[in-house]
């Protein structure tokens, strides 16, 4: 008996000797095996065998992130520098900010130029700034935009102004100064395209006494109609006018009062500005406006 139960435990080693060496063969052969085929697709390495010989032995796989934000896009309108204007600026540290009123600079690359006349051609700097007055009416003055329009001879009535590209949905503000409406109208509104011809909601200030200054909101084209009007007063002809951008619609305000939401639908959206000549008097020339327009603001 004591022969017998001392080959036990030697049998038992042998055993397990047998079993652990066979689990080793195995898995050598497993990691041969993964090795001939990770061979054909390049050179593996130590560090990229780890991994997965962790994997076999704990089998704790290594956790995989899910967490996937992709950013959206929000939908714009044209953007001024790939559909309106050249990219040479943009390559330029010299170029003005996009807020080029405050540095002396109405900019190519924000602003396109539009005469119901004909099609302007308006030099440029080498920062991208047009050559000022641009159409003989348009400066930059005191962080803004100037509207500087003298009578000349008309024989019917023209329009003229500056377009930039909105965002579909947002907010503009701007402050209008008005120190002389005399014959002319003044302009701001937002369009499909860079041309008053096309759908548009416009805010327009007609002459008189810019100490009680009249509004009228108005559709376009120009066989629109007018949809309200109303007078605001202050003692310095200094107003704040906006609009906010729907996606269905546009409500334009005036000193903080909104008027009627209009319906529009189109993606694309542009501010202009500017102003229409020769109204009224067909023996008094063209229109006679000082109008400064500051603090502009576009927010999405």
């Amino acid at each position: 008996m004591s022969q017998s139960n001392a080959k036990l435990p030697e049998q038992k080693n042998d055993k397990t000797g047998r079993d652990i060496g066979i689990t080793l063969a195995i898995i050598s052969g497993l990691v041969t095996v993964l090795v001939a085929v990770f061979g054909c697709l390049g050179t593996i390495t130590a560090p990229g065998i780890q991994p997965f010989a962790n994997w076999l032995f704990n089998r704790t796989p290594v956790p995989t992130s899910t967490d996937i934000s992709p950013t959206a896009t929000p939908v714009r309108g044209a953007d001024p520098v790939t559909d309106t204007q050249d990219l040479s600026c943009t390559q330029n540290q010299n170029c003005p900010t996009s807020v080029d009123w405050a540095n002396n600079c109405i900019a190519g690359y924000n602003w396109t130029v539009y005469s119901s006349s004909d099609f302007p051609q308006v030099p440029k700097d080498e920062n991208e700034c047009y050559s000022q007055p641009i159409l003989d009416a348009f400066y930059t003055k005191d962080d803004g935009l100037y509207i500087f329009a003298q009578p000349r001879s008309l024989i019917s009535s023209k329009d003229y102004g500056l377009f930039t590209p909105l965002p579909q949905s947002g907010k503009v503000s701007v402050t209008l100064d008005l120190d002389k409406m005399d014959n002319g109208q003044v302009w701001i509104g937002i369009f499909e395209e860079p041309d008053i011809d096309s759908k548009g909601v416009l805010l327009v200030a007609p002459p008189g006494d810019v100490r009680r200054q009249a509004f009228a909101l108005k559709t376009m084209p120009s066989e629109g109609k007018i949809e309200v009007s109303r007078v605001f007063e202050n003692s310095l002809g200094k107003y704040t006018l906006g609009f906010k951008l729907e996606y269905g619609s546009i409500i334009a305000n005036v000193e903080g009062t909104s008027m009627t939401a209009m319906p529009f639908t189109s993606r694309t959206r542009w501010l202009y500005i500017g102003y229409r000549a020769k109204l009224y008097d067909p023996l008094d020339g063209t229109a006679d406006i000082q109008a400064l327009f500051t603090d502009l603001k576009i927010e999405e």
